[in-house]
């Protein structure tokens, strides 16, 4: 490897500093939105935490049996997926997007409806078997239009707020959520009811989390914000697609097969008992105390290397997804396969590379929005399908294939779904993915695909809050015009000129005019296209 691209895979020392302390005031002065999304995680889990659910009673000569199990969350990821392709077709052919103020509040009963059913499904064991079946299905069709909805209004407010505050905020709430999943499940192992009070606050959680989004959307300005992406080309975002289905099926595998093992294991009953909760890319499982806090350990591992990435390396979505949380996920399988019999090393090390592949996702979603000015409706609901159905079919092959029986081959199937993984990271990975979008773009119509310097600068600033005067001052510093020409160019005042230089460097946490050139080089060469790759063709 060249020696200047090794140098600009890491941070100077003036970027170190920007990020940290970028990520450490994006929390503090936006916290309301960590809390939203947070109880958005609570809330998802606990709708998908269940005893397991009888595919078939019947036992040979008709006498009463357990024939086929399926975890409770199979239901609600398969109804996500489908509310997310209505929303997607939806959105374009009308390109509509509700705004009304009564709007999160219609959401938010929808989604505490979703729970209420989940709660009395999962709770009442007594009622017919025919009934419960209804419940389960209503439960998980409202769930799965609940989550779907949300996902779209969470990501509207992601794509606002840019890349590095979004990263911020979804570290920080993955740390409340998993503090608050383990405080729940300690207080209900106490109290004999492990599941129990993490129902009961689902009931509460959504109200909360829109009574958090509304505080926040209503600093926004509202025409800009809902009409953001309204008129864009939307071509089918092919690679965050295939990404997204990618990490589904092999979170999907993850929670089936240790569904389907804990079955055979003599831990899963059909009644009474909890099955394993899944939920992609954030946790598998609210079975046991012990197994939660392990969970909550894995997660802060991730937030605390995804820190860590980010203060040290550049922000390079392709490196962060391809090269760093796919084979984070793979070695987690080999673990698993090399270890059969300590299924919490790579149980721990899966939790943390899920959680980081999410967070990086949720970040460049909103890079996407922010940066390309795609709308928040097609981001969520595209990727958002493909993530559901790759966890669903990943939980179906998974059930089929281990049967509930514990096996070898559990540790097979770990080894080719890490292969399958290290697969898709080499097929997928391309230094053009961020110029064309990840497919959201078409070739020939990013001003990034070329290295304009217009266009780098107009990326740079959006992601960093510089104002469109600010960004006209910036480029003509970037063409190496001295502050007197930009002056004349402007037609503004040497003082006027001075405050907008200091803002621009303060925002980017440069001192001169030549760090300012520099750190736009390192930009361009970042998004520079390789000879040797190809633009995915539409």
């Amino acid at each position: 490897m060249k020696e200047s691209h090794v140098r600009h895979l890491f941070n100077e020392p003036g970027d170190r500093v920007r990020v940290r302390v970028g990520l450490g005031h994006a929390v503090a002065g936006q916290p309301r939105i960590a809390f939203a999304m947070a109880c958005y995680l609570v809330w998802m889990i606990a709708c998908c935490t269940g005893p397991a659910v009888a595919l078939s009673a019947e036992g040979a000569g008709g006498e009463t049996g357990l024939a086929l199990l399926m975890p409770a969350w199979m239901g609600p990821l398969a109804c996500m997926a489908a509310a997310s392709v209505v929303i997607a077709v939806w959105f374009k052919k009308t390109r509509k997007v509700p705004s009304t103020p009564s709007w999160m509040v219609a959401l938010a009963s929808l989604m505490t409806l979703a729970a209420a059913l989940h709660l009395v499904w999962a709770l009442d064991t007594g009622l017919p078997v025919a009934a419960r079946w209804a419940l389960y299905a209503l439960s998980s069709v409202v769930m799965g239009a609940g989550c779907a909805l949300f996902r779209v209004e969470i990501d509207r407010v992601f794509g606002w707020i840019g890349t590095q505050q979004t990263l911020s905020q979804g570290m920080a709430a993955t740390l409340i959520a998993a503090a608050a999943l383990a405080v729940l499940t300690l207080v209900g192992d106490a109290a004999g009811a492990s599941e129990t009070p993490l129902l009961v606050v689902a009931l509460v959680l959504p109200f909360a989390s829109m009574a958090l989004l509304r505080a926040v959307v209503s600093g926004f300005p509202r025409v800009r914000y809902f009409g953001h992406g309204l008129d864009v080309p939307l071509p089918f975002p092919a690679k965050f697609v295939a990404t997204s289905f990618v990490q589904g099926a092999a979170a999907g595998v993850l929670f089936a097969g240790v569904f389907a093992l804990g079955i055979a294991g003599g831990t899963g009953a059909v009644e009474g008992a909890a099955g394993v909760a899944g939920m992609v890319g954030v946790g598998a499982a609210v079975p046991a105390s012990a197994e939660v806090l392990l969970r909550a350990v894995g997660q802060m591992v991730a937030v605390g290397l995804l820190f860590a990435t980010l203060v040290f390396l550049r922000l390079d979505f392709n490196r962060l997804v391809y090269k760093v949380a796919f084979p984070f996920v793979a070695a987690g399988f080999v673990l698993l396969a090399l270890l059969p019999d300590t299924t919490a090393v790579g149980g721990a090390v899966l939790a943390a590379a899920f959680c980081f592949l999410d967070l990086v996702l949720w970040s460049l979603g909103a890079c996407l929005m922010k940066n390309m000015g795609l709308p928040a409706t097609w981001i969520a609901s595209c990727p958002g399908a493909a993530l559901f159905c790759g966890a669903v079919a990943g939980s179906g092959v998974t059930l089929a294939f281990l049967s509930g029986v514990a096996s070898s081959d559990a540790a097979l199937l770990a080894s080719l779904v890490a292969c399958f993984v290290l697969a898709a990271a080499l097929l997928l990975s391309s230094g053009s993915n961020l110029k064309y979008g990840w497919g959201t773009v078409r070739p020939g119509e990013s001003s990034l695909a070329t290295g304009d310097l217009a266009g780098i600068v107009k990326f740079v600033a959006t992601e960093r809050g510089i104002t469109q005067r600010e960004s006209e001052v910036m480029l003509l510093l970037a063409q190496g015009k001295s502050r007197r020409a930009v002056c004349e160019e402007l037609s503004v005042s040497p003082d006027t000129v001075k405050t907008h230089v200091r803002s621009i460097y303060r925002k980017l946490a440069v001192h001169s005019q030549q760090e300012l050139a520099d750190l736009l080089a390192r930009e361009r060469e970042d998004l520079a296209a390789d000879a040797s790759e190809r633009p995915l063709e539409e």
